[in-house]
């Protein structure tokens, strides 16, 4: 199937080159030497800011991970009307942004205020909007787009050459995907997505209207800085 060639590498049959034995040699001193390891000083890994058009997938997939769990957690934030759209009179831009500079602040010092059981606790005590706030937020920057136009070809033609078996979706991700941060990103945006359409009687978003507005988050957009009109026109394309 040319698709399975494409994804696969034939492996070489053996390693040419022998593995060395190094040879054995005696103690004849007595006296044992102890080596100090150097321990390198410890830089941080990532520099996103507010300000960041981009954001690197290993620093958020905790933090979307944990936040998709919270939300899910909450029957009520799930039952709120339209409760991912933009421009919602309850969204709380404020503490969202306040929330992001604290945890990349976190991350550039290399502190554990935010990793782990304390960005757990510092979640659950965060309001839904604040936490739909920071995972739109960061959607929005994810390079490529969440899902990422590559790696939907890839599954949609994979899933087609298969037969559309049952577990298409595990298996051709896992192989479309460069990355395990984004595949746990991937896995946990339609988890919240399918919560939220669970839901749709009350809330008011049904499968179909959350994919076309998902899309925007799923795939990525180009700024032409023609502004919210224009942005919009694209999208709708």
């Amino acid at each position: 199937m040319p698709f399975f060639s494409r994804v696969f590498k034939h492996k070489d049959q053996s390693s040419k080159n022998e593995t060395k034995k190094i040879p054995k040699t005696s103690n004849t001193s007595s006296t044992t030497t102890t080596i100090t390891p150097f321990i390198p000083t410890l830089k941080p890994r990532y520099a996103s800011t507010w300000t960041s058009t981009e954001v690197v997938l290993e620093e958020v997939d905790e933090l979307l991970h944990i936040c998709t769990v919270e939300l899910k957690s909450r029957a009520d934030t799930l039952d709120t009307p339209f409760l991912l759209l933009p421009f919602r009179p309850e969204s709380d831009g404020i503490s969202g942004q306040t929330f992001i500079r604290n945890f990349f602040k976190s991350n550039k010092e290399a502190q554990m205020d935010f990793k782990g059981e304390l960005l757990q606790q510092e979640v659950r005590l965060s309001e839904s909007a604040v936490l739909c706030s920071v995972v739109k937020w960061c959607w929005s920057r994810i390079p490529k787009g969440v899902v990422s136009w590559s790696v939907y070809e890839s599954f949609k033609l994979g899933e087609k050459e298969s037969g559309m078996a049952i577990n298409a979706f595990d298996e051709f991700i896992k192989l479309a995907v460069e990355c395990e941060a984004r595949q746990r990103i991937i896995y946990d945006f339609l988890d919240l997505l399918s919560a939220v359409a669970a839901h749709a009687k009350t809330n008011g978003m049904g499968g179909r209207k959350l994919s076309r507005m998902a899309g925007w988050w799923a795939f990525e957009q180009m700024d032409k800085a023609k502004g919210f009109d224009q942005g919009y026109r694209t999208w709708a394309e």
